[in-house]
């Protein structure tokens, strides 16, 4: 199954994470693959960057196959470059273009 969560608000993070670890721990129980896509745009990049208070469950997710996506124009926006994120994060020009790519490859689409 594919799945991509979209974050653009900074206090959906936690939640995010939570659901995206307990959909990992259900397909390890369960011996179902999950494709997981997490897209941030807006100011939720922002916690995409090194030492933000989600680093260490982003690098866990990241290390456990999980993409994790910034919208270039989001980071322009932000004023956040590259190099401030966190090390595998992928870049996309366009959130929503990246959203409409993914669910016309047969992602489900989730908003915590």
């Amino acid at each position: 199954m594919k799945v991509i969560y979209h974050v653009d608000e900074n206090e959906k993070w936690q939640l995010c994470l939570g659901n995206v670890r307990n959909m990992l721990k259900y397909g390890e129980e369960n011996k179902t693959t999950f494709e997981i896509e997490i897209l941030a745009n807006s100011i939720a990049v922002e916690k995409l960057k090194k030492e933000s208070e989600w680093e260490q469950q982003i690098d866990e997710l990241l290390e456990n196959g999980v993409v994790i996506a910034a919208c270039q124009n989001a980071l322009n926006a932000q004023k956040i470059i590259k190099e401030d994120l966190i090390d595998q994060i992928t870049i996309v020009p366009a959130g929503v273009v990246e959203l409409v790519i993914r669910q016309n490859e047969g992602f489900a689409y989730i908003k915590p």
